[in-house]
């Protein structure tokens, strides 16, 4: 009993220490816990793999740093399976700060495939105008984009001379925390030139797009940092997305036993009175 009541004094200092060693440790050191792969997930995977070397893939970086913790992985996951697939990536993003994010991973991971700016990928930047802009975009690419984010002339580059409408895209993956973003895309892009979609989105906006899945609108789902897990272990990346499942793993763990603990003391309690 007296281990009982220590318990039941125990300094809150402590509980809070051990989350957040239950945190910070398998993000420095991932422990390698499986990963269950989700059939929307394998879909996004296996239609990357299904395209032939060189398609066009369009990559929509359509979030702000308030949702990287959850796209951002992502997005480096998909563009190393562009990369190691040999496929050219064309990125833009609806939302202002979408397109710089993107460019930190097309700056990392390119280099890694020995990847050239404006021949295997390019950015195009910021595009505002939302449903106008999409509509435009696939019908005349020129309308929209006359330069790639560092005000370079777009068709000075073989990437960029190759994209001049949605017939020329084999595929585009939106990276969506919210408006404007993936059901723009859904509507005014996959619904009018039937160019496929695929997503990743946060957690909560997921159980949002099942329905399109279902309607065949979307091919695939990457969703929130679970969904981007599951990415990373299908193209053999251990890294953020990896890492930060296995801490909330081990913390759900440790929620348990906190809540089993707190129990017992419960009705150590309750007997005592």
């Amino acid at each position: 009993m007296k281990f009982i009541d220590r318990l039941e004094h125990l300094d809150r200092r402590i509980i809070f220490l051990l989350v957040g060693i239950a945190v910070i440790i398998p993000m420095l050191i991932p422990l390698g816990l499986p990963v269950d792969i989700s059939k929307p997930v394998k879909d996004v995977y296996d239609k990357v793999e299904s395209l032939s070397e060189g398609s066009i893939v369009v990559v929509s970086a359509d979030y702000d740093p308030g949702s990287e913790a959850e796209l951002y992985p992502a997005t480096e996951a998909f563009l190393e399976h562009c990369f190691r697939r040999n496929l050219r990536v064309f990125m833009l993003g609806l939302w202002p700060a979408g397109s710089n994010l993107g460019n930190l991973a097309l700056e990392e991971i390119a280099p890694q495939y020995n990847k050239v700016y404006g021949l295997d990928y390019i950015n195009v930047g910021y595009r505002p105008g939302g449903p106008v802009m999409l509509v435009s975009l696939g019908r005349n690419v020129a309308d929209i984009v006359r330069t790639d984010y560092t005000g370079t002339p777009i068709d000075s580059f073989p990437l960029g001379r190759a994209v001049k409408s949605a017939r020329d895209i084999d595929l585009v993956m939106t990276l969506s925390a919210g408006d404007p973003g993936v059901l723009h895309w859904i509507i005014y892009f996959n619904a009018r030139y039937g160019t496929p979609i695929a997503c990743a989105t946060t957690a909560i906006m997921a159980p949002q797009q099942y329905p399109y899945i279902s309607s065949g609108q979307l091919i695939g789902l990457l969703g929130g940092l679970k969904g981007a897990a599951e990415y990373e272990t299908l193209v053999e990346r251990k890294a953020r997305a990896v890492g930060g499942m296995d801490s909330q793993s081990i913390v759900h763990v440790l929620l348990v036993i906190f809540i089993v603990i707190g129990n017992i003391i419960l009705f150590s309690q309750r007997r005592k009175k």
